[in-house]
């Protein structure tokens, strides 16, 4: 299951990059920098600021499950190596741990952006 959790991270991590393309073609950059074009409120500072803090929470969001994803890939290999056992498994519960907290932070993300 930890290959597995890297590999649907991957899929994560995809659909993001995905979506930063999209965002990026249409001129949708964070604050100064932002020059889409057609929004309902001309010169309005509002849309800048929303994808200054949007990208800033979901990039800082990304580069977490980035290190999530190395330190699953480095217990997977442990523990193919028979490295772990019923006394001994501090690592795998401290990554889990680390791992649910960035979870559930997106949990607060999803519904708050979009």
């Amino acid at each position: 299951y930890l290959w597995m959790t890297v590999f649907c991270a991957g899929i994560f991590m995809c659909i993001k990059a995905y979506e930063y393309t999209t965002d990026f073609s249409e001129g949708l950059y964070p604050g100064k920098f932002y020059s889409h074009h057609g929004d309902l409120i001309a010169g309005s500072h509002g849309y800048a600021t929303f994808f200054s803090f949007y990208f800033m929470m979901t990039g800082l969001h990304g580069l977490h499950v980035l290190i999530g994803m190395g330190l699953m890939s480095w217990l997977a290999i442990r523990a193919s190596r028979g490295e772990f056992s019923d006394k001994y498994y501090t690592p795998v519960d401290l990554v889990a741990l680390c791992w649910h907290v960035v979870d559930l932070i997106e949990s607060y993300l999803f519904p708050l952006y979009y």
